[in-house]
């Protein structure tokens, strides 16, 4: 298509009052039966140029360049950043959204990026950066994400757990129960940990028993779960305890 219909997109553009938000099937439609006409290149000058909702409908489009020029647009704003998140389908396109950090700083457009099978990997570490501990473990079995993103999710969780805040991975654990801990296999707890760990009663059987089952519970912590309330009557789960390798000599002994 040439120059006279661009100028004509542009001037209808400049004429009618802009809407806010259009539902998105309109917008979709409006790409697919209008703007994808175009050639790539006038699509890229057009992501530039135009206004809504034109340019919210730019953002199915899906390749990079436009999604590029998108962003540098001055009316490019959350509503659009949230629309190219949850419908671009190309990693460079949606990479481009780190140029403004107060985009990736929004809940929705961080949803969207989740949930977008094609959010890039340094992307996804930017966004779970920003995330606590349980944030990142419950991202990892939730339902929203694509599997991909969920594993990246996980390796976050594990990376984060290797050099977080003592006092954020007791948090966790007590939080889950100890169900985070099957994201933890092959790590261990440190030793500021496992003090803090220690300073604290525990009342969930659940929490004991996760933490009897996991190779890298320390010695400290399987004998303080020894002296909770919630164990003592519980011969079943002592004897879990007492199979643990970590248990220390001074803490084994015949259960009640």
């Amino acid at each position: 298509m040439g120059e006279t219909p661009l100028r004509t997109l542009m001037s209808s553009d400049e004429s009618s009052p802009p809407d806010p938000e259009p539902p998105r099937l309109a917008l979709r439609r409006l790409f697919e039966e209008r703007l994808s006409q175009f050639p790539a290149d006038s699509r890229t000058r057009l992501a530039g140029q135009l206004g809504d909702p034109e340019l919210q409908a730019l953002c199915f489009d899906p390749l990079p360049n436009v999604a590029r020029a998108l962003v540098e647009n001055p009316r490019f704003g959350l509503v659009h950043a949230r629309l190219l998140a949850a419908h671009h389908s190309h990693p460079t396109g949606l990479g481009a959204l780190t140029r403004k950090d107060a985009f990736l700083r929004d809940p929705e457009v961080q949803r969207m990026l989740l949930r977008n099978v094609q959010s890039p990997p340094a992307l996804l570490q930017r966004i779970f950066n920003q995330r606590r501990l349980i944030d990142l473990f419950q991202l990892g079995i939730g339902r929203e994400m694509p599997e991909k993103n969920k594993i990246a999710s996980r390796e976050a969780l594990r990376t984060r757990w290797s050099s977080g805040m003592a006092e954020e991975k007791v948090d966790v654990l007590f939080r889950t129960e100890g169900r985070v801990l099957s994201q933890l296999v092959g790590l261990a707890m440190d030793q500021k940990s496992a003090a803090l760990f220690c300073h604290r009663t525990v009342t969930s059987l659940m929490l004991v028993q996760n933490l009897a089952r996991w190779a890298g519970t320390p010695p400290s912590v399987l004998a303080h779960l020894l002296k909770q309330a919630v164990v003592r009557n519980q011969p079943q789960v002592r004897m879990l305890i007492f199979k643990h390798p970590n248990l220390p000599s001074h803490a084994r002994a015949e259960p009640d």
